[in-house]
């Protein structure tokens, strides 16, 4: 298995080469995805985590994700039953240790499994131009395709903030019609799904050894090869645990931040535009229009989403 390198002078040609993966694939997908980021920057409250409501654990998240910079993304790709698989690993620049906020241990740790981050400094991925491929790289917004995370608050967290080019919503209810704007409504988090799997439990690497899947490329903490183990491990919870289509009962709950979002709407974004020259979002037909003052998701040409 091959897990694909992606910098700045690639980063096209990959894309074209997900595109290419779409088309091969069935109808029916996996994709899983993992972040390396700068570690916990800004800790929690004294209050034990397990006892933090979801949106205390949201605003945590927010906090953290709106401090830091990402520095690699994984993606993995699959048929239903992981027959034919796909890895990258994109690498970010942007986060400087001499300069940026960062957890020192989190930094050691991933230079010691081989994340060069003076080559990403230097040949890194512009994250702009990384969302405005991946917003029309037929990934998003694609109801054949189910998104497989482990503990992925902070993953959804550091995409939507790069797709959005804006720090996080206030409120958790808001950011969660974002993961449904962006990635539907099959999004499933392993760590709470193993919460209904009698001796499952601990992190990514123990929970895969438990079910025998094994680290077939890369290392722990680099992002793609922790998204292809998500992903094999996602396959083989679906056979060993949840027959037929249960496993669809968990989508759309991500482990922490545990809400009944119900029939969650996405947000709306027609008869709306951003206008440049007012820096501002007005109701369509220009800057004389009353300013729309609701908090709102809207498209432009560049294919990106804009918030007020």
């Amino acid at each position: 298995m091959v897990v694909r390198e992606v910098w700045q002078d690639n980063l096209e040609q990959e894309f074209s080469e997900i595109t290419r993966a779409l088309q091969a694939l069935p109808h029916h997908r996996f994709a899983a995805f993992d972040t390396e980021f700068p570690g916990f920057v800004l800790p929690a409250a004294s209050r034990c985590h397990s006892l933090l409501s979801p949106a205390e654990n949201y605003l945590q998240m927010k906090r953290n994700v709106d401090a830091t910079k990402i520095i690699q993304l994984g993606l993995a790709l699959s048929d239903p039953n992981g027959d034919s698989c796909y890895v990258w690993e994109f690498n970010f620049k942007g986060f400087d240790k001499e300069k940026d906020l960062h957890n020192s241990e989190s930094i050691q740790l991933l230079e010691r499994q081989g994340i060069d981050l003076n080559k990403s400094r230097e040949m890194g991925i512009d994250c702009n131009k990384f969302g405005r491929l991946l917003f029309n790289s037929g990934l998003l917004r694609n109801s054949k395709i189910a998104w497989v995370t482990f503990h992925g608050a902070y993953d959804f967290g550091y995409l939507i903030k790069i797709l959005t080019r804006r720090e996080l919503p206030s409120d958790l209810m808001e950011f969660m019609r974002l993961v449904v704007y962006f990635f539907g409504y099959k999004v499933f988090d392993i760590k709470h799904m193993i919460k209904w799997c009698d001796g499952l439990y601990g992190g990514l690497e123990k929970v895969a050894h438990t079910v025998g899947v094994l680290r077939v490329a890369g290392k722990t903490h680099q992002a793609g090869s922790d998204s292809l183990l998500t992903l094999q491990t996602m396959i083989k919870l679906k056979d060993l645990y949840f027959f037929g289509r249960a496993w669809i009962k968990f989508r759309l709950i991500l482990y922490s931040l545990e809400i009944d979002v119900g029939s969650l709407a996405a947000p709306k974004s027609n008869g709306f535009q951003f206008v440049r020259g007012c820096n501002q979002f007005y109701q369509t037909g220009g800057c004389n229009q009353q300013l729309y003052q609701r908090s709102m998701f809207v498209s432009f040409s560049d294919g990106m989403l804009y918030s007020i």
